[in-house]
């Protein structure tokens, strides 16, 4: 039986050794088309800790987390499918600043930022895109994408992802929720609700897998 990989979620960003910065990202997308692959193929869940706590799946943390257990099932399964559902953060913490009276201190990874600072500063970077680093990492089999943004560029986006990474279909969801898609090499498939784009989308992950990716 073909296998499958459904990672859904948000990995946690530390601030400092206690608090952290995360996505909203509740992980219904990856249980709702796990449940419909039931049968069809080997379907692994890979979920962050936050998300759908009582669900059964493997799970991760952080990036280091996510990246290591993409990395271990692409190992595993080089020509299985990776569905990329999980909101992965675009940005790292560069640094963080506590300000109290007139006086800067530079918060490091393993220290508590103190209570009672005036003013708090927290520095982002730009983060890599782990959908880029699938292939490099050994993954031939079909990658399935998501953006998500506003409706007058998420098309364009999905459109310039799925060339960016090969991936096989983008899905394209608008901010507002007024525009569900699927994006594949030759058009663009537009579905009137959340639910009929899951199941579109679970139908073209079985034909894929059918046919061997």
């Amino acid at each position: 039986m073909a296998s499958i990989l459904i990672v859904g979620g948000s990995p946690r960003v530390a601030v400092d050794v206690v608090r952290f910065v995360s996505v909203a990202a509740s992980g219904d997308t990856a249980i709702a088309l796990a449940q419909r692959l039931q049968g069809s193929a080997e379907v692994d869940l890979l979920l962050g800790v936050d998300a759908h706590r009582e669900a059964a799946a493997q799970r991760y943390s952080d990036r280091a987390g996510l990246e290591a257990e993409l990395r271990r099932w692409i190992a595993s399964h080089p020509t299985g499918a990776v569905v990329m559902s999980a909101a992965v953060n675009d940005y790292d913490v560069a640094s963080v600043e506590a300000k109290r009276s007139g006086t800067s201190s530079v918060i490091a990874p393993t220290e508590k930022l103190p209570s009672g600072a005036d003013e708090v500063v927290v520095r982002l970077r730009p983060a890599t895109k782990v959908i880029d680093q699938l292939r490099a990492w050994g993954l031939r089999g079909p990658i399935i994408g998501f953006k998500f943004e506003a409706a007058g560029t998420v098309v364009a986006s999905a459109q310039s992802l799925r060339a960016r990474v090969s991936a096989e279909l983008v899905v394209a969801n608008s901010l507002c929720g007024s525009l569900q898609a699927l994006v594949d090499a030759v058009t663009v498939h537009r579905y009137g609700d959340r639910t009929a784009l899951l199941d579109a989308l679970a139908g073209r992950l079985r034909a894929l897998l059918a046919a061997g990716g």
